[in-house]
């Protein structure tokens, strides 16, 4: 069984999954406040926290571009 760490953002969920590719250990996925799926990156970071940022600046370009999820 897989776990999937969890965080809350500007109204967008972050889910990191510790099976990242490539030489990443954690995958990102960002889902809206539905929990429509708005983005996976499957290289999303080295460490917890770096996971995070990378799915905070996911979002945070989202929402510049004016993207309604």
């Amino acid at each position: 069984m897989t776990t999937t760490l969890t965080r809350d953002y500007k109204g967008y969920r972050i889910e990191l999954t510790p099976t990242g590719d490539y030489c990443a250990a954690f995958a990102v996925d960002v889902r809206d406040g539905e929990g429509r799926l708005v983005t996976h990156l499957g290289v999303g970071g080295n460490t917890e926290a770096r996971a995070v940022e990378r799915g905070q600046e996911l979002i945070d370009f989202e929402r510049s571009l004016g993207t309604n999820h």
